[in-house]
């Protein structure tokens, strides 16, 4: 597992423990996703905890002061590989509270780091600092500056020359310069844009893009860069622009602009811009943008990528079978076991339903304990009743020989047909199947035709 393990994985563990946290405040389900060693550091001064005992006091009293669920989401998260079995990331949580009884509308940003580990293929969080952006340092500033700049003028202009290539050394990307001409003619590229790109040498950069910043753009972002630039200088003097840009060694590197307009010592109008490699993040987007059709626990599809896959397969399979499935007395598990043992009961029977359907056939986690499956265009009704009789007896064994006082069986119900129909019909159809099996005592199949 720890091979396979992505960014992604660690933004969907990140998430669970937001929604246990914020979204369902449940207090010993966000507390069995934590390390015993748990290190956290909250935004408030007191909000500090040295092990896991002590977060669960500081949860327990929040809880109290504040039970009611919130909304969190997650924006511009990056995670970095610490060891083999270790992660850390960083990101932005955008945290709500609305209740209009109580006239409480609140938005709250916070910026989080976090640690994370992976042992007997179970994640687990380390550490969580959490901090609030300085209102003493001034927008725009990467860290406070103005006490540098204060006096300045009794500083002559070498030494502001030599603290400025100081604090250009210090920016986390690459300066470069062009006039605003057509092309925008190279005026300035500085060691740091040169190492990004690939290149040894100023005079090499120049000679690769013919002397024009544009021939650095990959060509198929070079118009819309070019009218963007021009339509930001229009309405000011500054931009903000993502694109890609060509290495000495062909690949693309993705980079975010800032880009100023200013006047050259010549006279001429140019534009210098820092440029940052946001390569491994907009990779990550992308992954996250394919995980985000999966639930992050089990590695199913969700309810909304299933909904979409399984109204797509009726319209063109000329045939299916859809199904729902109940962990019978599942919050027996829960209680009677944690909610550690409930979470490895949910990954356990998915890697069931993955061992036993092919890999075409629709599997998904509707929420909670529910699950579904969808096979298109079944040859055999049967067989695959067979098959899933066979998943109820092996979901027994398992939950007997694991969690044997939780007494927790599998029910199943499903229709199939011909007809397509919207997702909520076939789902309410399959549902009112189920809820037979379960009033007749649970643990079996039922498949009626439509």
């Amino acid at each position: 597992m720890h091979a396979t393990v992505r960014a992604e994985d660690v933004f969907c563990w990140l998430d669970e423990f937001c929604s246990r946290y914020f979204r369902q405040r449940d207090a010993e389900a966000t507390l069995a996703l934590l390390s015993p060693r748990f290190l956290s550091v909250g935004t408030g001064e007191g909000e500090v905890a040295l092990d896991k005992a002590q977060f669960r006091h500081l949860l327990l009293e929040e809880l109290r002061a504040l039970p009611w669920p919130m909304s969190c989401v997650i924006e511009n998260f990056t995670a970095h590989r610490r060891a083999e079995t270790c992660w850390d990331c960083f990101c932005d949580l955008l945290v709500g509270l609305e209740q209009p009884e109580r006239h409480v509308h609140v938005t709250y940003r916070i910026r989080l780091t976090a640690g994370f580990h992976v042992e007997d293929e179970r994640w687990f969080i380390d550490t969580m600092h959490a901090s609030e952006a300085s209102h003493t340092q001034e927008d725009g500033e990467f860290f406070p500056l103005s006490f540098v700049f204060q006096g300045t003028e009794q500083i002559n202009r070498k030494t502001q020359r030599e603290l400025t290539e100081i604090l250009v050394q210090l920016m986390p990307g690459g300066v470069v310069g062009g006039y605003v001409e057509e092309g925008f003619p190279l005026y300035v590229a500085n060691d740091r844009m040169l190492q990004m790109a690939g290149y040894s040498s100023y005079e090499e950069f120049d000679r690769a893009i013919q002397g024009l910043v544009i021939n650095s753009i990959h060509p198929d972002d070079r118009d819309f860069v070019t009218m963007l630039v021009h339509q930001a200088l229009t309405k000011g003097d500054q931009y903000e622009v993502q694109y890609r840009m060509k290495r000495r060694d062909g690949s693309d590197m993705w980079v975010h602009d800032i880009g100023r307009k200013t006047i050259a010592d010549n006279g001429r109008e140019a534009i210098i811009s820092v440029l940052v490699d946001i390569s491994e993040q907009v990779s990550a987007k992308k992954d996250l943008e394919k995980a985000a059709d999966k639930d992050p626990l089990t590695g199913l599809f969700n309810r909304k990528a299933a909904q979409t896959r399984i109204e797509t397969a009726m319209h063109t399979s000329g045939g299916y079978l859809f199904v729902i499935m109940d962990l019978d007395n599942f919050k027996q598990v829960n209680d009677r076991y944690g909610h550690q043992q409930g979470d490895r009961a949910l990954y356990e029977f998915a890697g069931l339903l993955t061992h036993t359907f092919r890999r075409t056939d629709t599997l998904f986690r509707l929420g909670g304990d529910e699950f579904g499956v969808f096979f298109a265009a079944p040859r055999e009704v049967g067989v695959l009743e067979y098959k899933l009789k066979s998943l109820v007896q092996n979901y027994q064994a398992l939950a007997q020989k694991n969690w044997p006082r939780a007494c927790s069986s599998l029910s199943i119900g499903g229709v199939y047909g011909q007809m397509p129909r919207e997702f909520a019909e076939l789902y309410r159809m399959a549902d009112k199947v189920l809820y037979e099996v379960k009033k007749e005592g649970k643990g079996s199949v039922r498949i009626l035709p439509l």
